[in-house]
Order: C-alpha cells, then sequence, then structure tokens
C-alpha cells in the first residue's frame, strides 16, 4: 500500500468521493515521494481544521514543481475555518516550492528533462533556474478587522509557518 493510500484510508472524509456507487478519490495527491511529509501535514491541518466532514480535497498535484491543492465544501462554512483551510494549503504549497521531490530535504528549483523541481544538494540534477528577488514573498488571504484582506508573507522553513512582510 502506498502513503497517498494510507493518507487517503485515514482520512476518507477528506478525500472519498462517490460516483455511481462507486468509491474514488479526486484530490488522490499525485506528487513525488519526498512530499510525502509536506502532503500529510497539510492533510492533518486541513483534518482540524475542518472537522465537520463537509470539506473534501478536488485536486492534489504537482505543477511546474509546486504542490497545487484545490478544496470545495458540501455546505457552506465559516469565513474563519475556510481561512485556516487556506492557510494550511499556502503552508503546503511554499514548503513544497523549496522541499525536494526525491527526499524532503531542503533545496531550490531545478529544471530537468523539461520539468521543474526543487532539490536538494545531495539530489541536484539539471539547471538551476535563476532566483528572482521577491520572489519568495506570497500574497495570502487573511482578516483584519473582520474584513477580507491580502497579507504579503515570507515562508519560514524552521518554524513551517509565514512570516508578515512590512510594506516598504
Amino acid at each position: 500500500m502506498t502513503w497517498q493510500e494510507k493518507l487517503i484510508r485515514r482520512h476518507p472524509t477528506l478525500f472519498v468521493r462517490s460516483f455511481r456507487g462507486v468509491a474514488f478519490a479526486p484530490g488522490y495527491p499525485r506528487c513525488a515521494p519526498g512530499w510525502h511529509h509536506v502532503v500529510t501535514r497539510l492533510v492533518e491541518r486541513v483534518a482540524d481544521a475542518a472537522n465537520d466532514g463537509t470539506v473534501y480535497f478536488t485536486h492534489m498535484v504537482c505543477e511546474n514543481g509546486v504542490l497545487r491543492t484545490h478544496w470545495n465544501s458540501r455546505s457552506e462554512i465559516p469565513q474563519r475555518q475556510a481561512l485556516k483551510i487556506d492557510e494550511a494549503i499556502g503552508l503546503a504549497e511554499a514548503r513544497s516550492a523549496s522541499a525536494c521531490v526525491d527526499c524532503g530535504a531542503e533545496g531550490r528549483l531545478f529544471a530537468t528533462d523539461f520539468v521543474l523541481g526543487p532539490l536538494c544538494k545531495l539530489h541536484q540534477r539539471g539547471t538551476p533556474v535563476p532566483i528572482a528577488a521577491g520572489r519568495d514573498v506570497f500574497l495570502r488571504r487573511g482578516v483584519v478587522r473582520e474584513r477580507p484582506v491580502l497579507v504579503r508573507s515570507r515562508y519560514d522553513w524552521d518554524t513551517d509557518a509565514f512570516l508578515d512582510v512590512r510594506p516598504r
């Protein structure tokens, strides 16, 4: 049994849907083994935020070297709950952008055989993608005085958290 199948069995309400009576998982994690810890942490965070069973993943795949995750809900959920889910996904996407696809260690983006993916020093191969200034800043949804806002943040690998960036 793969790590993806084990994860889905641990959290069936987040993954398993039914089509004409047949169970399937549209959000099956289609990503490299090095991102096992990134995806597992994401699923645990979303499970904590969405404990009512209405939220489920519809898409989870490596796209251009970053984990892309989409979700849906069977009913309307409170804004704070949706923001917690979006934050969990944002953290997973930010971590995946610098987590080696082979082993999960911290790395940087490489192009190998026309495919982008982050690799660590041990597994690096292909051509390193030049780092552009300011590309490590993420825009994420937040709430200030009960109003939705966009917050500029940087991802901190050591704490697995976003750090707010003050406007200049």
